[in-house]
């Protein structure tokens, strides 16, 4: 090897030797200025609570300001396109659940995929749950509900809170477990689809605990399954799907962080320990609580997997033609 070319070898591992150190030197010293959380949504709702809650918590670890920006439209596109077009520094966030980020693709052309972001940590988690009204006669349980739906095509009229949603996605899920089909009702949001539940407009819908809790307890709806893996201390006695015997079905909606793609490792590493740590902060613990949900703290790769399972969901009830916008 001659002189010039061992010379250049030697300058080039001194790079990159230099490079990670100036990476993780970099890191260390994140962050400097305040941070930007990206809400996809509007103010008030149960996602913006959450990430208010979580904001200051993961401000009080971080030492800077954390500030919460709500980009509503297009089912949540809007807000994370403007995190995957985001600097992957860390000072731009999104804070969403898995929908936004791969099952909107799935129905409308967005600028961004499921590879366009880096996932940091998961803060939150809700039960779904199958809600009919409390005096509804025609069936009294689940195992009732599910014969009725099987009695005739379209016979059960079902609602959800908007193509693509979780709550559609599990309405999909029983329909196949059932091996029914039903009269699917698309709303925009809980909100409308609970008026029509209660005045008896449609028979059924598929909510989030947060939305539906106060309409149970106060005795105006009955909340037939809970559509996950384990019961919800919010409801107790009120069995899963798959308690009931009608097999594996998890709607549960996780929230969680994520930067853009491209993100240095130990910055995000960084990021998740600090997130994970404001997940454990009392005023987020007892925020979720007050929603009915759970403050729940899960790695990156744990969020992935969720994010991959909610692709697969997504993908094949695309290719089953389920799956569009109204």
């Amino acid at each position: 090897m001659d002189i010039q070319r061992r010379k250049l070898i030697q300058l080039g591992a001194l790079g990159a030797a230099g490079s990670l150190v100036g990476a993780s030197a970099w890191a260390q010293g994140y962050p400097n200025k305040p941070v930007t959380l990206v809400v996809p949504f509007a103010p008030g709702g149960n996602t913006d609570i959450v990430a208010r809650t979580v904001a200051v918590a993961l401000g009080k670890v971080l030492g800077q300001s954390v500030i919460v920006d709500n980009k509503a439209g297009a089912g949540g596109s809007i807000g994370a396109m403007q995190v995957a077009r985001a600097q992957a520094d860390g000072y731009t966030l999104l804070l969403c659940g898995a929908g936004v980020i791969v099952t909107v693709p799935e129905m409308v052309k967005t600028s961004y995929s499921r590879q366009s972001f880096a996932p940091i940590g998961l803060v939150n988690k809700a039960s779904m749950v199958l809600l009919s009204r409390k005096n509804e006669t025609r069936f009294k349980n689940f195992k009732e509900l599910a014969a009725y739906a099987r009695s005739g095509d379209g016979k059960l009229i079902a609602g959800h809170s908007g193509p693509g949603t979780p709550n559609h996605l599990a309405l999909l899920q029983l329909e196949s477990l059932l091996k029914a089909k039903f009269t699917v009702v698309s709303y925009k949001g809980s909100g409308p689809a609970l008026v029509d539940l209660i005045g008896g407009q449609i028979d059924v819908h598929f909510d989030q605990v947060t939305s539906s809790l106060q309409h149970v307890k106060s005795g105006a709806l009955q909340a037939l399954a809970v559509l996950g893996p384990t019961q919800d201390p919010s409801l107790p006695g009120v069995q899963t799907v798959a308690e009931l015997g009608f097999g594996e079905l998890d709607g549960t909606t996780y929230v969680g962080v994520l930067g853009p793609a491209g993100m240095p490792k130990d910055l995000q590493d960084k990021l998740a320990a600090a997130l994970a740590q404001a997940v454990k902060d009392p005023a987020t613990v007892n925020s979720a609580r007050e929603l009915g949900s759970v403050a729940f703290s899960g790695t990156p790769q744990e969020f992935q997997k969720i994010l991959d399972a909610e692709y697969a969901l997504a993908t094949q009830a695309t290719k089953d033609g389920r799956l569009k916008v109204d």
